[in-house]
């Protein structure tokens, strides 16, 4: 089962500590017009391809959190609450972080497929940061830059030339 309420509620239930009440722990069903003016998309997971409808409500959520987004990242807060909310970013330089907080709110401000842009560009940033925080992967990645500079790497179509059999 991808849904456990219990999780769910403890995730959620720190926000709601101030008076407001706390999140359904059932599941709602999703409502048949919401689901109309959604997108159909698909996930893989495991890799089989499953149909998800993303609601219609959560399209116009997106929408809402993209100019609050805008906003925030217009005053030049959003990189400082970005490192509060996701503490993997701290491995990002001042500038990477900046570009990240860029790069939200361009996918959160991309319409109906915001979902899929705000996932991925979630992704990239993490998998980004996870690299800069892993010393063997950064001293590999210094090795080859190295080696590009030496001239000791091939580059395009001598690479896929190399790649191929030869006959």
């Amino acid at each position: 089962m991808l849904y456990n309420p219990d999780a769910v509620a403890q995730w959620y239930t720190p926000a709601y500590a101030g008076g407001m009440s706390e999140p359904a722990r059932e599941l709602p069903e999703l409502d048949a017009e919401d689901a109309l003016r959604g997108v159909v998309n698909q996930l893989i997971v495991n890799g089989e391809r499953m149909p998800v409808i993303i609601p219609g409500s959560v399209i116009e959520a997106l929408r809402v959190f993209a100019v609050v987004l805008a906003n925030v990242q217009e005053a030049g807060r959003l990189p400082r609450y970005l490192l509060q909310a996701m503490p993997w970013a701290s491995e990002l330089s001042e500038d990477e972080l900046n570009e990240f907080a860029s790069d939200l709110t361009a996918a959160a401000n991309v319409g109906q497929h915001a979902p899929e842009h705000v996932a991925a560009v979630m992704r990239e940033w993490r998998e980004t940061a996870e690299i800069l925080s892993d010393p063997e992967a950064m001293s590999a990645l210094v090795e080859v830059d190295e080696a590009v500079t030496r001239g000791d790497a091939i580059r395009g179509r001598e690479a896929v030339r190399a790649l191929r059999p030869r006959r």
